[in-house]
């Protein structure tokens, strides 16, 4: 199960190849992010989920009521993990905040 939650790794022959079409191929693409509907909407879902989780586990803990905290932290751990998914995958790109 984990060998396919991992972002892919560069490999070594992508690394060691040194020449200028595909030097400026690699420069084009590193300069463009890529901003599809898609990404920025799993983007802004995974942060509103995450700020839920967040917020919920907060009134949870305000109103002592475990199951409601509890319910908030794994929303906000998962939410979490899907945003670093998307950040490690390349959907951050040259924005950050």
């Amino acid at each position: 199960m984990g060998a396919y939650s991992t972002s892919p790794l560069p490999t070594p022959d992508a690394a060691a190849d040194t020449t200028e079409s595909h030097r400026e191929a690699a420069k084009q693409q590193s300069n463009s992010p890529v901003r599809t509907v898609h990404r920025i909407v799993a983007r802004a879902l995974a942060w509103l989920l995450f700020l839920g989780g967040v917020v919920g586990a907060v009134l949870g803990l305000a109103g002592l009521h475990v199951e409601i905290t509890v319910a908030g932290l794994i929303l906000a751990c998962t939410a979490g993990l899907v945003l670093l998914k998307i950040r490690a995958d390349g959907g951050a790109g040259s924005e950050t905040g």
